[in-house]
């Protein structure tokens, strides 16, 4: 958001402007900001040299996910003040959006040389991983600790940096962020722990309480096995060892994006029974389709709002998945969280099997495991079937992070997933259809004991 201050009262324009300040705090859905956009659209008419009305035309435009009007918004910007590091911080965001990561990266660097701002470093972090340069991203992804307003779970001062103590003596690893980037970086701690050795005492793991028997379970192949307890509801309890964030791992080991191995979390309890034969009585069984379709509802933080909306399919995408995969034989399960779980009840079969309301993730990777394929949107259930090594098909927006990197339709995070992108923002309906043919075209591909319908509605 950019820094646009309510002006003194008195004056027609004076007062429009101030109603455009005071509904940025007001504005929840994507049709409030393009309306919003609108209004910074009008405002400029009348103070045509003012960027910061061009900026927050531009924000509002990225916010409600068209990053391809924003762009000419914040272009107007850039050209007002060339010397603004917000305009430009603004400006890269909109880059990011339309997948231009080298034009991003520039504007990354200008805004950063003109002001030492941690929101920008934090973003030109994650740029940067994209762009596959992860040495410089997750050195520069420290600059987190410095964002207004974060309480990390411990103190990141006092972290471990390495030090000959921590590889040896007791060592406490501890999740933040969302349930996601904690799957994904536990990739690291195979090679900490082989690093460190047998002799050196267990890791231990503090966790959101929903991962613990999940990380009990599937951390349990690792030698010494880590210790995994949930967080409490105060403060982190009192701990004497070397402490350190999952998420800095990469910075102090290096390696991105490691392991060579297909899974990290395993556990002989998650065997799939169709590896062991799927003939029945009845003969072939069809194929059994995990379905997650919601990213996190988030709706308090415009941002974290945008994403949701950005992430999660639409109804009539919803619709149209469950519709087709039925119509190909496939039988679904339904794996969403949250209430966004009711959203599949108009098009759901009698019978449908779905994902206890009230599951943790060690419940939902057994069910899983059972599956032959999941196909979710981008959050945190996509990372858990890509680190336990399943297959799936994620559904990614335009927009998509930039972890995901660009045009491909494979990712070196996670070798058993398969990216689906929108061709354009927004368009969901074409993501399904290539889901859709995909699976009636390569159906047999997902295991040969299984059959589909040649048809495809």
């Amino acid at each position: 958001m950019q820094d646009l201050r309510e002006p003194e009262p008195g004056g027609t324009f004076a007062a429009q402007l101030a109603a455009l300040v005071r509904s940025e705090t007001l504005a929840r859905s994507a049709d409030d900001w393009l309306a919003l956009a609108e209004g910074y659209a009008a405002a400029q008419i009348l103070a045509p040299q003012d960027h910061r009305l061009a900026a927050n035309r531009g924000n509002a435009l990225w916010i409600a996910d068209r990053p391809m009007q924003a762009l000419a918004a914040y272009q107007r910007a850039v050209q007002l003040a060339p010397d603004d590091p917000v305009v430009y911080r603004g400006l890269a965001n909109v880059h990011c959006d339309r997948q231009a990561f080298e034009a991003a990266d520039r504007a990354y660097a200008r805004s950063r040389g003109l002001a030492a701002e941690a929101i920008t470093a934090w973003n030109h972090s994650q740029l940067l991983i994209g762009l596959e340069r992860y040495a410089e991203g997750y050195a520069l992804a420290e600059s987190r600790w410095e964002l207004a307003g974060l309480q990390p779970w411990r103190d990141p001062t006092t972290a471990w940096r390495g030090e000959p103590q921590g590889w040896q003596g007791p060592l406490l690893l501890w999740s933040e962020q969302g349930l996601g980037d904690t799957l994904q970086h536990l990739r690291w701690l195979g090679p900490l722990v082989q690093r460190r050795g047998e002799a050196a005492p267990p890791l231990v793991l503090e966790v959101e309480p929903c991962l613990v028997e999940l990380l009990r379970q599937g951390l349990a192949h690792l030698e010494p096995r880590p210790v995994v307890r949930g967080k409490t509801g105060g403060d982190a309890p009192t701990w004497r060892g070397a402490q350190v964030s999952l998420l800095s791992l990469p910075g102090l080991l290096g390696g991105a994006p490691l392991p060579k191995a297909a899974a990290w979390l395993q556990a002989v309890s998650w065997a799939q029974p169709r590896e062991l034969g799927r003939q029945g009585q009845q003969g072939l069984q069809p194929l059994r389709v995990g379905l997650v379709w919601a990213a996190g509802r988030k709706l308090d933080d415009p941002v974290t709002a945008r994403e949701y909306r950005r992430r999660s399919l639409s109804p009539e995408a919803l619709g149209a998945l469950i519709l087709g995969l039925e119509g190909l034989g496939a039988r679904c399960t339904l794996l969403q969280f949250g209430p966004d779980r009711h959203q599949a009840d108009p098009f759901r079969a009698p019978g449908t099997e779905e994902l206890a309301a009230e599951a943790d993730f060690a419940a939902t990777a057994a069910l899983v495991a059972q599956l032959d394929l999941v196909i979710s949107v981008d959050t945190a259930m996509a990372h858990l079937v890509g680190a336990m090594g399943r297959r799936g098909w994620l559904l990614l927006p335009f927009s998509a992070a930039p972890r995901w990197l660009r045009h491909r339709a494979d990712t070196p995070w996670y070798p058993s997933l398969r990216l689906f992108r929108q061709p354009q923002p927004g368009d969901w309906q074409a993501v399904v259809w290539e889901v859709l043919t995909a699976l009636r075209d390569r159906g047999a591909d997902l295991g040969a004991e299984v059959e589909l319908k040649a048809g495809c509605s």
